[in-house]
């Protein structure tokens, strides 16, 4: 599985690319961690509890199976000082970055 993230939006409307992972080419105990992350980030754009409005930042997660299969999930942020990122957002990050 491919992993690709990248943030988009904001005031500014950038792009920014915050990581890639191959789980091909990790430990089976990370790739497991992540798939994992995946499918509670998946429940999470699933159950439609994003915030609305303007100037949100948006995280574009592009994810390649191991069929070839390609998804993109998005999840919207307000970017304020405080607020933190999603739970599934902020796990999948962790563990794409420290892999």
């Amino acid at each position: 599985m491919i992993v690709r993230v990248t943030q988009t939006g904001g005031f500014a409307g950038g792009s920014e690319p915050v990581a890639t992972v191959d789980t091909s080419t990790l430990t089976p105990a990370s790739a497991a961690r992540i798939k994992d992350r995946i499918a509670a980030l998946r429940r999470f754009v699933a159950s439609g509890t994003q915030p609305i409005g303007a100037d949100l930042y948006r995280y574009e997660i592009d994810i390649v199976d191991d069929t070839g299969k390609a998804q993109r999930l998005v999840v919207l942020h307000e970017g304020e000082p405080g607020v933190s990122l999603p739970e599934p957002l902020a796990g999948l990050l962790q563990e794409v970055q420290s892999s």
